[in-house]
Parts: structure tokens; sequence; C-alpha cells
């Protein structure tokens, strides 16, 4: 499955939604977080690692993840390599606002 997304950079396909570790990528890029909001993903949080896999289950905002979505966040990736998932992260942050994270 897929989710499309829209910044000023045009659009993006995110693969997921990951629910666990062992189906998340073991390499660099962007990840967004959602929860369902009457079946429709709401982006509540964005960011880049160098290595996706890793980055999620030890992440410092699970904590607020499962506060917001009712301990049913979603993980959405997309594949970049350093210079391109900064670009992009920072993209989906004007774009969406995400409530979770940098304001």
């Amino acid at each position: 499955m897929a989710l499309t997304t829209q910044t000023q950079l045009g659009n993006h396909q995110f693969n997921g939604p990951h629910r666990n570790a062992i189906s998340l990528p073991i390499r660099s890029g962007v990840y967004i977080i959602t929860r369902l909001v009457n079946n429709i993903h709401e982006v509540i949080d964005v960011g880049e690692s160098g290595n996706i896999s890793q980055r999620i289950p030890n992440h410092e905002r699970t904590n607020q993840w499962n506060r917001v979505s009712g301990n049913a966040f979603h993980v959405w990736t997309l594949l970049a390599d350093e210079a391109n998932r900064m670009v992009i992260e920072r993209a989906h942050r004007l774009a969406y606002n995400p409530v979770c994270g940098e304001r």
C-alpha cells in the first residue's frame, strides 16, 4: 500500500503502513507517522534517519505517538540518501505541520 503526500517538492509515495519493526527498511530515508481518523491517515509526525529500522523502535517520541494515536500509530517510509532525506523531511514538516515533534 502507498501513502501519497504533496509538498512544494511535488508528490511522494511512502510505503506502508508498517505496524512492527521487522517490516521497516534497514536503509536511509524519511518516515511519516500517522493515526487513523475516519479511515483517513492523518500525519502526526515526520522524521528522517540513516537507518529507519533502528530509529523507529528506539524513538524518544514513541509515547507521544501512542498517546496521540490511541496506541495505534502507523509508520510509512520513503527511501532517500542523506542529503535528499533532510530536504524531504523539511518539506513534509512545512506541508503537514505535525502535532508531534519540532514545532
